[in-house]
């Protein structure tokens, strides 16, 4: 699946949430890609989940229930000039409405996530004129692949993800509002595709790994609470981070009990 320049468009329209989720909505159903009906989804998915990204940037999708609407996958691009309010002081302007039976739009959700964490871009994205100037944005080879976050020495754990369409925004989300309430510092890195590691805090970042069924998620953590951040997280992730899954909900044996440093050996 590939971004093409007919699946992007620029908005000078002053719209509100369900409004813009309308004109998303449009987009899919004109291509094919839905029908009408999955605006329901779209909608019914904000109000359990704010699918905002962060770095002025929302991915709209539907509920597992509105995939009936959804006749094949594709993504849309809309630039909104003057921003959509998206709830909870967040304003988007760079709205990618997702409609997928499967997780064929992972590979663009990652490319999309890893390009958009440069405030280069999301300034160059803001003055673009034309669907092509925002495609040469999002794919062109100029753009820089964000640094890796500095490793520290900690404990770490691997994990697989089981959710049938992988870790997307929803389990994404929370799984990154579950890490937000350690006080250790927290690190992902996709060991399948050679992404990260990355700030276990960010949504962005964690979206940009690309995460898929069976992929191997390496987690590292350094602070006081460390073990039990590993540990939990693992708990979570074995669960479906949310959603439903067809695995035990105990993680492996080897997951709940996470290799201790050298360092934290020798001290105790």
């Amino acid at each position: 699946m590939q971004l093409c320049e007919h699946d992007i468009f620029i908005s000078d329209e002053r719209l509100d949430k369900a409004t813009a989720l309308h004109r998303v909505v449009e987009k899919l159903s004109a291509a094919g890609n839905t029908t009408p009906d999955y605006l329901r989804g779209m909608l019914d998915r904000e109000a359990q989940i704010s699918t905002y990204l962060g770095n002025g940037i929302a991915i709209p999708h539907g509920t597992p229930e509105s995939r009936d609407a959804v006749l094949q996958t594709g993504v849309k691009v809309i630039v909104f000039r003057h921003g959509v309010d998206w709830g909870d002081g967040n304003t988007a302007y760079l709205v990618t409405g997702i409609a997928a039976r499967s997780n064929e739009h992972l590979e663009i959700l990652r490319q999309l996530t890893r390009v958009l964490s440069d405030d280069a871009i999301l300034q160059a994205l803001a003055k673009a004129e034309s669907p092509s100037q925002v495609l040469a944005l999002l794919t062109g080879s100029t753009t820089n692949t964000p640094a890796a976050v500095e490793l520290h020495e900690g404990e770490q754990a691997t994990f697989v993800i089981h959710n049938p369409h992988g870790l997307h925004a929803r389990p994404s989300a929370v799984l990154v509002k579950f890490i937000k309430q350690f006080q250790s510092h927290i690190t992902v890195e996709n060991l399948d595709n050679a992404s990260g590691p990355v700030d276990g805090k960010n949504l962005m970042r964690v979206v940009s790994l690309g995460a898929k069924k069976g992929h191997h998620l390496l987690f590292r953590a350094q602070g006081e609470d460390a073990q039990q951040a590993l540990r939990e997280i693992g708990e979570l992730i074995a669960s479906g981070a949310g959603e439903m899954i067809t695995v035990p909900v105990t993680p492996p044996p080897e997951v709940m009990q996470p290799k201790r440093s050298w360092l934290s050996r020798l001290f105790n």
